[in-house]
């Protein structure tokens, strides 16, 4: 017959339980990989899954087929008609802090791209304003002319400041790889911008680079032209051909104040102003997108976008180390030491368990032989 354990041993015994269960839950837990906060990825690539919501003003679209130029897969295609009434299609993606980020894309001008002295703006940070009061992109990417240029904007005395860097010129027909670090300024505190393009270094600006209120700013991408808006009239869309463009590979990370990639070489286009960039003497006017006129619209299952909040990095080897797109690190999550240290804990409590029961059980016999 079985002997019977005593209540010290079984209370023991159910703490011993309990204690390997945490483990177990700890090992468990600190073995996946943690994700990077405000990670988000589009490649359009997976008919499986959304895109974000769609910002468009008319008849734009933003549709996902064959990527051009001679890149493999899919990528998405923006187009805004010249009808005289569409201006704006973007891909809208909010719910990002005022901290620091990684914004990574590529971008593709047709060969066939128009040149037009006006601004295309093909990526865009905006504010949302509490009281609803339409105005400029914090930052803006644009096509103008036959360049590149970003534009920072920023308050001062009530009045917006503008900051134009030129970032080289544009080249239809080719794949851009986009690079943006950024950290957000507040009242107190300044912020940075640092642009790659292709690898290579083409702007950066020190300073105020926001309004320091409202919502903080969150990211749009497409295309949007500011000055095809109804009420701009039709002077501006005469002999204009429609906008089209074709954008991949979006990737946005949260990084360290002031994070910069590493760059092979730099080009001008930089500001480092003194107490904030001096402003241009007449800012070109870019005005903000107002909220869209039209409902969002979800892209059918066979042009959806391919989502994932860990997708900013993929895992390589066995010690639990991600990748961000681009190549750079992010911290290793140690996910092979947490899964050590779980199981030699777990090993010596059943051992204690077992010397436990047979010492219990030792004493036990002795009792009764004694009687």
């Amino acid at each position: 017959m079985p002997t019977a354990l005593p209540p010290s041993f079984a209370r023991r015994a159910r703490l011993l339980v309990a204690c390997t269960a945490t483990l177990i839950v700890a090992g468990v837990g600190g073995a996946s990989p943690a994700t990077a906060a405000d990670a988000v990825s589009y490649d359009f690539e997976s008919p499986s899954q959304k895109l974000p919501f769609m910002a468009i003003n008319g008849f734009g679209r933003v549709l996902v087929g064959p990527a051009p130029g001679g890149k493999p897969g899919q990528a998405a295609r923006v187009n805004i008609p010249n009808d005289g009434r569409s201006f704006k299609s973007e891909l809208v993606i909010k719910g990002l802090d005022a901290g620091s980020h990684r914004f990574s894309f590529t971008n593709y001008l047709p060969g066939d791209w128009q040149e037009r002295d006006l601004d295309t703006i093909v990526a865009q940070w905006f504010s949302t304003q509490g009281d609803g009061e339409g105005i400029k992109p914090v930052v803006a990417l644009s096509v103008h002319g036959g360049n590149w240029q970003l534009k920072v904007h920023w308050m001062s005395g009530g009045e917006i400041q503008e900051s134009v860097i030129p970032l080289g010129a544009a080249r239809p027909g080719h794949w851009n790889r986009w690079v943006f670090d950024i950290t957000w300024s507040s009242a107190g505190k300044p912020g940075s911008i640092a642009v790659t393009r292709d690898g290579v270094t083409v702007g950066s600006h020190q300073g105020t680079n926001n309004y320091h209120r409202g919502e903080p700013p969150h990211f749009r991408i497409g295309a949007y032209r500011p000055n095809w808006r109804p009420e701009k009239g039709p002077e501006k869309r005469a002999g204009a051909a429609e906008a089209v463009l074709f954008i991949d590979d979006i990737t946005i990370t949260s990084t360290a104040p002031g994070a910069r990639p590493n760059p092979s070489s730099t080009t001008p286009g930089t500001t480092t102003p003194s107490g904030g960039p001096t402003p241009t003497p007449k800012p070109t006017s870019t005005d903000s997108p107002a909220p869209s006129t039209s409902a969002s619209t979800q892209v059918p299952a066979a042009s959806a976008g391919s989502t994932s909040t860990s997708a900013a990095g993929t895992a390589s080897g066995a010690s639990g180390q991600m990748t961000n797109a681009d190549g750079t690190s992010l911290p290793s999550t140690g996910t092979t030491g947490v899964i050590a240290t779980g199981v030699t804990g777990i090993a010596a409590l059943a051992a204690g368990a077992y010397l436990l029961r047979r010492r219990n059980a030792a004493r036990s016999t002795h009792r009764r032989s004694d009687t």
